[in-house]
């Protein structure tokens, strides 16, 4: 099938998910490090990755799309838009770099970014919600360095590593619209 390019940047590119990458989704998801973040509490198997990554129809509720390190010609994490509602204009974001060593180097935010601009001036949605564990510092702190405020808090939401931990939302709204 190859690489088909969705939305392009200077460093990554955002792909249309490839069948021949779901050795490397596979990888990711069963990582317990990046698992713990990505609310994945028992082990994937291909054959539930296939049917639930690809599945026979389009689905204009939920965008997930790899992440591409151009230089790197890498998948490394992916990003979406997911739990779309068309007519309140609102949908969530998720974001995970499955590749560690890529971690801390702003791919995940210039990631988001893109998305944002595709949920707010493409999709033309009023407003982008998420729901993050509150050890998840690095992402907390990406959401907030692109404007995004805390609306909540929910209580003993996981439990990870041994302990029930909390939740934050956050929201961030189109001004433009």
């Amino acid at each position: 099938m190859g690489n088909v390019v969705f939305l392009q940047g200077e460093m990554i590119d955002l792909l249309v998910k490839n069948k021949e990458h779901v050795d490397t989704y596979l990888k990711w998801i069963n990582d317990p490090t990046i698992a713990k973040f990505i609310s994945v509490y028992i082990p994937q198997t291909l054959e539930v990755i296939k049917k639930e990554w690809f599945p026979e129809y389009l689905d204009e509720k939920n965008i997930w799309l790899e992440i591409w390190h151009k230089k790197d010609q890498k998948t490394i994490g992916m990003v979406g838009l997911f739990k779309i509602i068309a007519p309140y204009r609102r949908g969530e974001i998720g974001i995970f770099i499955g590749e560690i060593d890529y971690w801390g180097k702003g791919i995940g935010t210039i990631a988001v970014e893109m998305m944002i601009d595709y949920a707010f001036n493409v999709l033309n949605l009023h407003k982008i919600v998420l729901e993050v564990n509150v050890t998840n510092i690095r992402s907390i702190t990406m959401f907030k360095k692109l404007g995004f405020i805390e609306e909540g808090h929910l209580k003993d939401m996981e439990f990870i590593d041994g302990e029930w931990t909390d939740n934050k939302i956050f929201g961030l709204i189109n001004k433009n619209v």
